[in-house]
Formats: C-alpha cells, sequence, structure tokens
C-alpha cells in the first residue's frame, strides 16, 4: 500500500476560494491522503465550509483554532499531520489532479527528500540535485528552485528532525525558511510539470504588501541564512550572493521610482563598499561580475543608464 501523505491547507477568510481549493485536492489520483485542514480563526463562512467538505470527505481533517498567522497555521499542520510525507497548498489556490501521485512517483524513483513541481505555465527541465546544491540555487537564484513552501512534497522529517518551523508572526515566512528545508535534504528532484496553480488575489500578501516590506524580509533572510550557514563556507558564499542580489533589487527598485531613491543610493554605497568581499566567491556569475563593475565604477552611473533603459 502506499504511504499515507499529508496535505496542510492553512485557511484564513478564503469563503470565495476555499471550496475550489478542497475539491482540486479531493480529486487527487493519489487517494491515500491525509488532507490537514487548519481554520486560522476564520470570521467568514471559509470554517463552516471546510466542515461541509470534510464531513463529505473521511481523509480530511478541520481544526478550528485562534488567529495566528499563516506560519503559526503551517507549523500546527505539521504537528497534527499522520503523514512522514507532507506538501502545503494555500487555501486560495488549486492543483492538478496529479500533484500528489507525480511528485510521489519521482520522490520514490529519484529517492528524494524534496521533490519541487512547476506551477501555472513554468516548465523547467527535471534536474537532480543534493540539498545544498538546491539551497545554494535558491539563494543566488541561478534556478527556478522557488523560495515559495507550496510547490513541493518533503519528508516530514526534515522539518522534526532539525527543528525547523515557520517564523510565527512574519510575513513572507517562506523567505526565512526553505533554504533551511533544502539544505538538510539528501536529494532533491526539480520535476518537469506544472502542477500547481497559483491564484493571485487582489488582497494576497504577495499583492498588498509594501515593496518596501518584502525588500526588507529578502536582506533579512539572505542575512539570517549566512550566520545560519556560518560554519559551511560554500552555502555562506551563496548567502552573501543572496545579500547583494537584494542591495541589487533595492537599487532597480529606486530607478523605476517604486521605492524612494535614497534606498537605492543607501544600497549602491554598500555594493561598493562591499565590492573586494565577492572576488573569490564562487557564486558570482559573469554577468552578475559585470554589474558589480558598472555600478561601482565611475559613480555607478554606467549601471543606472542600463537599467534605466532595461525597465524602459
Amino acid at each position: 500500500m502506499k504511504p499515507l501523505i499529508s496535505i496542510i491547507i492553512p485557511v484564513y477568510n478564503v469563503k470565495d476560494f476555499v471550496g475550489k481549493c478542497l475539491d482540486s485536492i479531493a480529486q487527487q489520483k493519489y487517494e491515500n491522503l491525509d488532507i490537514v485542514i487548519v481554520d486560522d480563526g476564520s470570521t467568514d463562512r471559509s470554517g463552516k465550509i471546510c466542515d461541509e467538505f470534510a464531513a463529505l470527505d473521511k481523509r480530511m481533517r478541520v481544526f478550528h483554532k485562534k488567529n495566528g498567522g499563516l506560519s503559526d497555521a503551517r507549523n500546527f499542520g505539521i504537528k497534527k499531520a499522520k503523514g512522514e510525507i507532507i506538501a502545503f497548498v494555500d487555501s486560495d489556490d488549486l492543483v492538478s489532479e496529479n500533484f500528489v501521485n507525480a511528485m510521489y512517483e519521482e520522490m520514490t524513483k529519484s529517492d528524494a527528500d524534496v521533490v519541487v513541481c512547476g506551477y501555472n505555465l513554468v516548465k523547467p527541465k527535471k534536474e537532480v540535485m543534493s540539498g545544498k546544491e538546491a539551497a545554494a540555487k535558491l539563494l543566488t537564484q541561478q534556478e527556478n528552485i522557488d523560495i515559495v513552501a507550496w510547490n513541493k512534497l518533503y519528508k516530514k522529517s526534515l522539518f522534526m528532525d532539525n527543528n525547523i518551523w515557520f517564523p510565527k508572526g512574519q510575513k513572507h515566512e517562506d523567505t526565512l525558511t526553505t533554504y533551511k528545508v533544502l539544505s538538510k535534504a539528501r536529494k532533491v528532484v526539480y520535476l518537469d510539470e506544472a502542477l500547481y496553480c497559483y491564484v493571485e488575489r487582489g488582497d494576497s500578501i504577495m499583492k498588498t504588501g509594501r515593496i518596501e516590506e518584502r525588500l526588507e524580509m529578502r536582506e533579512l533572510a539572505a542575512k539570517e541564512a549566512m550566520e545560519y550557514f556560518k560554519n559551511d563556507k560554500d552555502l555562506e558564499q551563496a548567502a552573501e550572493v543572496a545579500l547583494l542580489l537584494a542591495k541589487y533589487a533595492y537599487v532597480d527598485f529606486a530607478i523605476n521610482g517604486r521605492v524612494k531613491k535614497r534606498y537605492g543610493e543607501l544600497a549602491r554605497r554598500w555594493i561598493k563598499e562591499h565590492k573586494k568581499d565577492f572576488v573569490n566567491n564562487r557564486y558570482m556569475t559573469k554577468k552578475l561580475k559585470i554589474y558589480n563593475l558598472m555600478s561601482t565604477n565611475l559613480g555607478g552611473g554606467l549601471y543606472l543608464a542600463f537599467r534605466k533603459i532595461k525597465h524602459e
């Protein structure tokens, strides 16, 4: 018999979306599921809709709890999950009927700890790598690994055995968690199928969050990664490049007017001051080396002109 797989679905005030989400999960080809629905203190009909679905599908278990945020709901779900393999689905998204089955088959075939699938129209080529390689590629954004939690199938032990949890009370909590989980995996497989459909709502965190807030979180994640990997020189270098990329993001958003000009100026100053720190960094791509030269020579004017033209 195939193993029990837990799908964790945090729910909060998504009455117009949660029914379709749960229906897409109920239609999975992989049937041995433990569907953990965490109603995180919804004040609309979301919780009731979940109860109605659970009454019709014995695989669904609904937990109603006091609101604690997305991270707290995911952590709660991990603890309640009965399966040794878990996946996360956001309650306003949809999944292909082959979402679990395809990733489980690949996990078994490749003896992987994590399998990542494409989403929407993203269809990358299949790739097999170590957890360390996956974490490095995520941090340096050299591959489409994606920092989100929801398009992946994980061995539950990666969280439990390594005491990895989503940071409660933080927005963009995936940013502070995913690289840690991947780094603990023996093997990560990127599957060449788009099995997850991300639905962008007008009031979603990613849609409504301030650009400055998202950039601050990106910078914080890079700094935390540098500390987390301080005993692993290779991944520490990857985290350093993640910080450099975060600084360039400030510059680029300042150029196109989406953040205040001073944020870009402070970032450019930091890049210039730390230029020598990246000379021997193995994750500095040819393009990033050129950007570093353009942004630190002649007052950085060449880089600013180049990026301004690109934005236009």
